[in-house]
């Protein structure tokens, strides 16, 4: 609904209400044989690959031992053929699918230099099709991403009052509304219990555990001003200026219930936290742009963004017999993960070994974000006209952030937000062609929030990038002079193959490094 009123000719105001629903669901669901296809390749080839809280795995070392008799150092399963696996066929082995000796036949070199594994021949030689096909669902994937529900249900009202009052020769451009939003979000995911009859029963012969697949519901509503004014002088420059309180709902994938414990080193797992809350931004805006001719134009702006309740990365040591509640237990691990708990052990219980528990949790302090954008496009033909030359002109943008959390416990930041970045173009456009040379700088930052891998404060950081980009065209139509002849372009993206990469904390500790080439793109636009 909207109404408008008109007080003479020098100012016009109107306003608007209106309300919106909305109702979105995600359900994430993974699927893993993880287990059954490393107990093919390398585990000796088992006939059986029991469910948890039973061992899971046997050891990964390309054992070739095909018969009945138990390897040295895999588990004996004192249990197997009672209880759950009653009346089961006995236990034997066929022998890794690919024993040690002939990892070599499975290895090629890589287009980096580095040796690589030959994908193709290597899932042929392990029936991975077969066995992805066969996938149950599970809680979590093999990369310790979790499943689960994601429901929200948003309802928005809002009113807004605009104005236009003209001073002079000049424009005088009003704005103020308020919106209200209430969140419904609904957060499910599979939790396993384990059986209570397994307490007595040994490897081998428990009961597979129970999965539940539980819900929380939080609501939460907020009120959200905004305002904002722009002077126009006479359409030759614009002075903008803003205040607004906005809201940024938490990531999603962070209040999936369960958790994970996939690290081979069996030190930290994560859990997911149901009772994120929104986090709340206090905006200010200010403007200036002037206008040169054209499309010519000069512009300032400068910002500050306070921000509470901003997620963060929290750390915990608790004993790893916390993990037992979600379906992890000792026997669900890994040999990798058992043999690590064991070193740290020191002969004690394996589920009494401190280990550390991610979870994301809203900070006690506040992130403040001060920016400064500059940018110009302009022209040249000011200066190339009179040699009869038209259509050159450059355009460049810089961007300075700086960013402070405040208050305890780990600090907040604005995760991937480079402290500089700032682009430059030059360009010719005029009688059917165009070709842009872009260069971009982004100034390395912080990639991840704090602990991260359970060790405090440390964070994985992105290095300095910088790329160079072409794109062109040619309109042979606009050229001679016929409007179906075709348009021709060519993209060049990454001229001098410039490598993206980050670093764990310290500089000479690289996280990863991609590189992902040259690409040149050509295509061809028609008309019909």
């Amino acid at each position: 609904m909207r109404g408008s009123l008109l007080f003479g000719d020098a100012a016009r105001f109107s306003v608007r209400v209106g309300a919106a629903y909305d109702d979105t669901r995600r359900r994430i669901t993974p699927f893993d044989n993880t287990a059954v296809w490393q107990n093919a390749i390398c585990g000796n080839g088992p006939n059986v690959s029991l469910p948890a809280p039973n061992t899971g795995t046997t050891p990964c070392t390309g054992l070739n031992q095909p018969g009945a008799a138990t390897p040295v150092g895999f588990p004996t399963f004192p249990g197997y053929g009672t209880n759950f696996t009653a009346g089961s066929p006995p236990i034997s082995y066929a022998g890794s699918l690919i024993p040690t000796a002939a990892v070599p036949g499975y290895l090629m070199p890589g287009s980096n230099g580095f040796i690589t594994v030959d994908w193709n021949k290597f899932k042929a030689a392990t029936n991975y099709d077969a066995l992805l096909a066969d996938a149950d669902e599970t809680g979590s994937g093999s990369s310790g991403a979790n499943g689960g529900l994601i429901r929200e249900k948003v309802t928005g009202t809002f009113a807004e009052a605009n104005g236009v009052v003209d001073v002079g020769p000049n424009t005088l451009r009003l704005n103020a509304g308020l919106r209200y939003v209430r969140t419904e979000q609904i957060i499910g995911g599979r939790v396993s219990v384990p059986d209570g009859r397994n307490s007595t029963i040994a490897d081998g012969g428990r009961y597979p555990n129970t999965v539940t697949f539980p819900t929380t519901t939080t609501l939460y509503s907020k009120f959200l001003p905004s305002a904002s004014v722009a002077l126009d002088f006479g359409g030759k420059a614009v002075v903008r200026g803003s205040v607004s309180r906005t809201m940024t709902r938490p990531d999603p994938n962070a209040m999936l219930p369960g958790a994970s414990f996939v690290q081979p080193s069996a030190d930290t797992g994560t859990v997911g936290n149901p009772d994120l809350d929104p986090y709340i931004s206090t905006n200010i805006d200010l403007g200036f742009e002037y206008y040169t001719g054209g499309e010519g134009v000069i512009a300032f702006a400068a910002f500050r963004k306070s921000i509470t309740g901003f997620t963060v990365n929290g750390l915990r040591t608790v004993p790893f017999s916390f993990f037992n509640q979600y379906g992890i237990t000792v026997d669900s691990l890994t040999q990798a993960q058992r043999d690590a708990l064991a070193t740290r052990a020191n002969g004690g219980s394996l589920n009494d070994v401190p280990v550390v528990v991610q979870q994301q949790v809203n900070s006690d302090g506040k992130l403040k974000v001060n920016g400064l954008e500059f940018q110009i496009t302009q022209p040249l033909d000011f200066l190339t006209s009179w040699a009869g030359v038209r259509g050159f002109g450059f355009q460049g943008n810089l961007t300075l952030i700086d960013q402070k959390g405040e208050g305890a416990g780990a600090p907040a930041v604005a995760i991937g937000v480079a402290p500089t970045t700032y682009t430059l173009t030059g360009y010719y456009e005029d009688n059917g062609l165009s070709a842009r040379l872009t260069y971009t700088y982004n100034e390395g930052s912080q990639g991840s929030g704090t602990n991260q891998n359970g060790i405090p404060a440390a964070a994985i950081f992105g290095r300095d990038y910088t790329q160079l980009d072409f794109s062109g065209s040619v309109d042979l139509g606009k050229i001679f002079g016929q409007k179906y002849l075709p348009t021709l372009v060519l993209n060049v993206i990454n001229i001098t193959k410039e490598a993206q990469s980050s670093y764990f904390q310290f500089e000479n500790a690289t996280f990863n490094e991609y590189n992902p080439g040259r690409t040149v793109l050509v295509g061809i636009r028609g008309r019909f």
